[in-house]
């Protein structure tokens, strides 16, 4: 397994792509569609998955450009697919003032649902509060988590947004993440990577 990181759009959304044998999936193409895609043709990728962590719009603006390219499926927390045809839903026109959507789910991800991906296994968090369709997606084998915006290396997704829910964000993070080792890897929307041990006993508690 390959994973490679890009930081994309003016807000820099960490997009990650996994690959192995030649395909990939990408978590939360947030934009630079083409930079994203010729990554894919140059290294002889074939894109199986676009995976977003939630819907708001710095973690969705390239999924059509990926999708007309590749024909890859988009998946997603069902509810995500109210941000995606809505600009005001996935705050692209209060933030941004543009209009930015998505084409919908083709697959909708639910709590401890399990993707195999050349062998590899994906299961599914779901873990709102920042966002109420938000997830996680965790590679046991690789004690590997993308957090998307739930939490990240010197902090936590913002809850002052019109569908954020700091007590929701809290029991994500304390009943679902924290019981994955501590050993694991988490690599969220935004930011450098982090381990979950560092999280739980340093950033964690300084919150608090």
């Amino acid at each position: 397994m390959e994973l490679k990181e890009f930081t994309v759009g003016e807000l820099m959304v960490k997009s990650y792509l996994v690959s192995k044998n030649n395909k990939a999936f990408i978590i939360d193409p947030g934009a630079e569609g083409k930079r994203l895609y010729d990554y894919l043709k140059n290294h002889n990728l074939e894109l199986k998955y676009i995976i977003n962590t939630h819907g708001h719009f710095d973690h969705i603006a390239a999924n059509d450009f990926l999708k007309n390219k590749t024909g890859a499926d988009i998946l997603a927390h069902p509810d995500a697919d109210l941000k995606f045809k809505d600009p005001k839903l996935n705050l692209s026109q209060l933030f941004m003032n543009q209009k930015i959507i998505s084409r919908p789910l083709d697959r909708s991800l639910t709590e401890n649902e399990e993707i195999i991906f050349e062998g590899l296994k994906l299961k599914v968090f779901y873990t709102p509060g920042h966002s109420q369709d938000g997830i996680s997606i965790y590679l046991p084998e690789k004690k590997v988590l993308f957090s998307g915006d739930c939490i990240f290396a010197n902090g936590v997704g913002r809850t002052d947004l019109e569908d954020s829910n700091p007590a929701q964000l809290k029991n994500s993070i304390e009943k679902k993440l924290f019981k994955l080792p501590e050993d694991c890897t988490f690599y969220p929307g935004h930011g450098p990577k982090s381990t979950l041990s560092v999280f739980r006993n340093r950033v964690w508690p300084a919150m608090s």
